[in-house]
């Protein structure tokens, strides 16, 4: 197996980030793109797009107090008069899904996985392609990405049981759900239709959804409320709603605000609950255009900012804990900054849904300080690849494997996806070359022939640290880069001529004034990387230039 291209890289990125923590806080303004025409089709769906069903009246938001200040970032965010989506059509962002017309070498309408415990031994010979996908895999072909995702989900099954699967949590399995939904909504196919149904039908009911982890149950909202985008079934609305009724049951002035993170244990809130909260209460609104959920996701996010983000490097912090009940958020007691890679992804589902709702592009910009922050602070520092602090780990007791142990195993694939649906609200250059050069380095560097993807994504493949929580952290990125590969071969939202999706592509240049130099995709890079003929190196490249041009904080 090809081992990571460390040697040819090391002095370029081991570079890069010394310059990078030289990087000013100025501003870098992304480009708007090019306003696309509307398909007419009368088979048009849009892509990430709800419609209007009632008159919605454009208003800031209110805050639950009189007494609560509004953060700066959120200053006069506000409903838009007449609102509009700004989402483009799905036929424009996805060329593998054109009705009429035969999708060669991969079957969408044709194929659909059937719900059910896969044996381990036919997922080999089930899979249409050959070992090793380094041989055949293309990231300029949506074809590749999408046989990658069918050989993943088939190994994936083979720990299937009854709505769940062995040796993961229950929160874990809604995570997975997220990922088949967004693989179907980026390649335009029904592939896994029946699984996403299964799932939701299967942990369908108050009693079972609704848990003592609040955030646990939130995933569950997250998965319904795309499940609902791909395959509407109002069902799944109302188990969205009574999930959304109990968090905010959960809601309390201690620490200002913010909802807890488990419910017998009043005195902690975190980053990824709340952000949760808001990721859902965004998409809510935009389903329903029910303002109370606006006015409460905007109140989330404004207490968040006050505590849990920090404007001069876009790090953000896990928990905030009281000592006792109503205490401010001023005496409360903040820990773990920038220790998670899924805290960076929470607020970014909700951010991008936010921007579809107001239009305003300060919501995005925020959104791309988080992200930008994660790639600066999680980067293996040798060959660019993510990285969760735990994984160089040791075993922690004889028999047990090196590295990450529970949850956080699957933690980089929330941020991938948290990632990629930024990117589809507004492209950006380094966002895409960032995911890719995951997925390149796990298709090099990662698999067994079994279709397993192991722990570290920069490669070697181990067994002891590979199993099915890895394999949805991985599956979780390659329905990231089908997103936003989705997006950028079709050229949706941006006129511009699409060659190599690998190739190196001009990234802003930080000045003391904050002007940033150009983004457009046609243009040569700034930092004289050229075209490299092997895909896991132009990516790594193209993610060295991010690290030396493109990586700065919104605000000072």
């Amino acid at each position: 197996m090809l081992r990571p291209p460390r040697r040819a890289l090391a002095a370029a990125l081991a570079l890069s980030l010394v310059l990078l923590s030289a990087l000013s806080t100025s501003a870098i303004p992304a480009p708007a793109p090019p306003p696309v025409a509307p398909d007419q089709s009368p088979w048009h769906q849009p892509y990430l797009a709800f419609p209007h069903t009632d008159t919605r009246k454009g208003r800031a938001f209110l805050p639950h107090s009189n007494s609560t200040s509004v953060h700066p970032l959120v200053a006069d965010i506000r409903l838009p008069e007449y609102p509009t989506n700004p989402a483009q059509p799905a036929y424009n962002r996805h060329p593998l899904y054109i009705p009429g017309q035969p999708t060669p070498h991969f079957k969408t309408q044709e194929f659909k996985f059937n719900p059910g415990r896969v044996d381990k031994r036919d997922v080999v010979s089930s899979v249409p392609v050959d070992f090793p996908p380094s041989a055949w895999f293309d990231i300029n072909d949506l074809g590749t990405i999408a046989r990658l995702a069918q050989a993943a989900v088939a190994r994936m099954q083979t720990w299937y049981e009854n709505g769940v699967f062995e040796w993961t949590g229950w929160w874990q399995t809604p995570v997975l759900g997220m990922a088949y939904a967004n693989l179907d909504l980026a390649l335009g196919n029904h592939v896994n239709e029946y699984l996403i149904k299964d799932l939701l039908i299967k942990n369908d009911g108050f009693g079972w959804m609704i848990d003592d982890y609040i955030d646990d149950q939130s995933w569950w909202a997250m998965f319904a409320l795309r499940g609902y985008q791909a395959y509407r079934n109002d069902t799944w609305l109302d188990m969205i709603q009574d999930i959304n009724v109990n968090n905010t049951r959960y809601w309390d002035d201690t620490c200002g605000g913010g909802v807890l993170w488990l419910t017998y244990r009043p005195m902690i809130k975190n980053t990824i609950t709340n952000g949760l909260y808001f990721s859902i209460l965004t998409r809510m609104y935009r389903f329903t255009g029910n303002e109370t959920h606006f006015d409460f996701a905007m109140n989330t996010l404004n207490w968040w900012l006050e505590w849990a983000f920090d404007v001069d490097n876009g790090r953000v912090w896990d928990t905030i804990t009281a000592d006792y009940s109503g205490q401010s958020m001023r005496e409360c007691t903040r820990s773990s900054e920038q220790t998670w890679t899924y805290n960076s992804g929470a607020f970014l589902f909700g951010l991008a849904d936010l921007y579809y709702a107001t239009g305003d592009d300060r919501v995005l910009d925020l959104g791309r300080s988080i992200a930008y922050a994660a790639i600066r602070d999680f980067s293996d520092e040798e060959t660019g690849i993510l990285v969760e602090h735990c994984e160089n780990d040791p075993p922690p007791e004889p028999g047990k494997p090196p590295g990450c142990q529970q949850d956080e195993t699957i933690f980089k694939g929330i941020l991938m996806l948290g990632m990629s649906e930024l990117y589809v609200a507004r492209p950006d250059p380094n966002i895409y070359n960032f995911i890719n050069t995951q997925l390149l380095s796990n298709v090099f560097n990662n698999i067994d022939e079994t279709w397993l993807f192991g722990m570290w994504w920069g490669g070697p493949w181990n067994e002891t640290t590979a199993g099915p929580k890895t394999q949805i952290n991985t599956l979780c990125l390659i329905a990231a880069a089908a997103t936003v590969n989705a997006d950028y071969l079709s050229s949706a939202g941006a006129n511009t001529g699409v060659g190599s999706a690998t190739d190196q592509i001009a990234v802003p240049e930080s000045t003391a004034t904050g002007a940033a130099g150009s983004t457009d995709r046609t243009v040569g890079s700034g930092n004289g990387a050229a075209r490299a003929g092997v895909a896991m190196g132009t990516a790594a490249g193209a993610l060295a230039a991010m690290l030396l041009g493109g990586v700065a904080v919104l605000w000072a």
